[in-house]
C-alpha cells in the first residue's frame, strides 16, 4: 500500500479501533510478567491505521549497541569496563547484553540474523514506504602500478629483511651479470643509473630514476598499470517521510516517534563507579526491514544493522507555520540517514529472498 493509500484510510476506521481496542495493533505493548518486566517492546506507528496482509511498510527495530568485543590486549582490557550480566529492574532475572541484541561483531559469519536473538528490542516503529527508494552497493578498486624499479626495490627490501643491508648489495651485484634482464647491456646500465638517481633523490637531490631513464633512452618504464581490489564500503540509506497527523492520537504518535528516534541515536553518559566522565556510551542501533503484511517484502532489499547518523525534522513541511489547536504541526517532513555497521559480503546473500542485500 502506498503512502497516499495509507493517508486515505477513513476516520470511521480510526473511530472503530477506538471503540474496539482488540483491533488496535499497538495495544498490549506494556504487558507485565510475574516479575513486572515488559514482555513486549514499545510499538509506535504512523499512519495510525490497521496493517493488513497487503500493506507495504518499513519496520524499524531499536536495540542496544553490542560492541565487537575484539581482544585489544590486557592493558586496554583492564581499563575498559567489560560488559557483564546485568539485573533486569523489578525482577530477579539477569541478562548478558552481548547475547541479547542483533548487533554485529566483525566478519560475514555474524550477519546471519536468523540465528540471532532479539530479546532486547526496545522499540519497534512502523512507517509507510517512502516515495523514493534506492540501494547503492559499492566496493573500492584503485589504479596500481609496479615498474621494474619498484620491483627491484621490493626485492632489495626483502633482501634487507633476510640478510641485512648485504641484500641490497647482492641485488645490485646481480645486475652486473644479467645483461639480458632489461634487453641489452646499455639498458642494464641505464637501470643501474636510475637506481643511483633514486638514491640521490632520497637524500634531497632534485632527480628521480625515471627522469634519468627518460634522459638516457627517451623511454619510460612500463608502469604495469592494473586495477586492484582495495576493500569494502559501508552502505548508507537516506529516507524521507511526509507526516500529516489527522487527529490528536496520530499527532501524539508522531511526537513519540520523533522523540524515540532522537533519543535512541544520541550517545549516553556513563557514570560507572570510578569512571565518571571517562567514557560515553554508544547510541542504540537499528534493524530496518521492508515488510508486506506479516512477512518480509518479497522483492526489496534487506539491511544489516545500522546506526542512525543523521536526523532532520522540518516542522513547517508546507513552508508555512500551521498547527492544530493543541500545537501539533499540521505537516512535518522527517529525513533520516542510516549507515550499516558492517559491510555486505557475497556469503551474506545465501538464504536471502528477492534482490538480497
Amino acid at each position: 500500500m502506498s503512502h497516499t493509500d495509507l493517508h486515505a484510510a477513513t476516520e470511521a476506521r480510526v473511530k472503530a479501533r477506538r471503540q474496539n481496542p482488540s483491533t488496535d495493533q499497538s495495544k498490549g505493548t506494556n504487558q507485565k510478567g510475574k516479575g513486572g518486566e515488559d514482555k513486549t517492546a514499545k510499538v509506535l506507528r504512523y499512519p495510525y491505521a490497521m496493517l493488513t496482509n497487503n500493506t507495504d511498510y518499513l519496520k524499524i527495530q531499536i536495540a542496544a549497541y553490542n560492541p565487537p568485543q575484539q581482544n585489544l590486549g590486557s592493558t586496554l582490557g583492564d581499563i575498559i569496563d567489560k560488559t557483564k550480566a546485568v539485573d533486569v529492574p523489578g525482577t530477579t532475572k539477569k541478562i548478558n547484553p552481548l547475547n541479547e541484541t542483533f548487533s554485529l561483531t566483525t566478519g560475514s559469519e555474524t550477519n546471519d540474523f536468523k540465528n540471532k536473538t532479539t530479546k532486547s528490542i526496545k522499540s519497534t516503529i512502523y512507517l509507510p514506504i517512502p516515495q523514493q527508494l534506492s540501494s547503492n552497493t559499492s566496493v573500492s578498486w584503485g589504479d596500481s602500478t609496479l615498474s621494474p624499479l619498484d620491483a627491484f626495490g621490493v626485492a632489495a627490501t626483502a633482501g634487507i629483511l633476510d640478510n641485512g643491508f648485504k641484500g641490497v648489495s647482492d641485488a645490485i651485484e646481480a645486475l652486473k651479470y644479467t645483461p639480458d634482464l632489461f634487453g641489452n647491456e646499455n639498458l642494464r646500465k641505464a637501470v643501474v643509473t636510475a637506481l643511483s638517481g633514486e638514491i640521490v633523490g632520497q637524500v634531497g637531490g632534485n632527480v628521480s630514476g625515471a627522469q634519468l631513464i627518460s634522459r638516457a633512452t627517451g623511454q619510460v618504464f612500463n608502469p604495469n598499470l592494473e586495477l586492484l581490489f582495495e576493500g569494502v564500503n559501508l552502505r548508507t540509506f537516506p529516507f524521507s517521510f511526509e507526516l500529516f497527523p489527522r487527529n490528536k492520537k496520530e499527532g501524539e504518535e508522531i511526537m513519540k516517534i520523533i522523540r524515540t528516534l532522537k533519543t535512541s541515536m544520541s550517545a549516553r553518559k556513563k557514570a560507572n563507579k570510578g569512571q565518571k566522565g571517562l567514557f560515553i556510551g554508544a547510541p542504540d542501533v537499528f534493524q530496518l526491514t521492508y515488510m508486506k503484511g506479516n512477512n518480509n517484502h518479497p522483492f526489496l532489499n534487506t539491511f544489516l544493522p545500522m546506526a542512525l547518523t543523521s536526523f532532520n525534522i522540518v516542522y513547517t513541511g508546507s513552508n508555512t507555520y500551521s498547527t492544530f489547536y493543541d500545537g501539533t504541526p499540521t505537516h512535518m517532513r522527517m529525513d533520516l540517514t542510516f549507515k550499516e555497521l558492517s559491510p555486505v559480503y557475497s556469503e551474506d546473500y545465501e538464504g536471502t529472498i528477492g534482490v538480497g542485500y
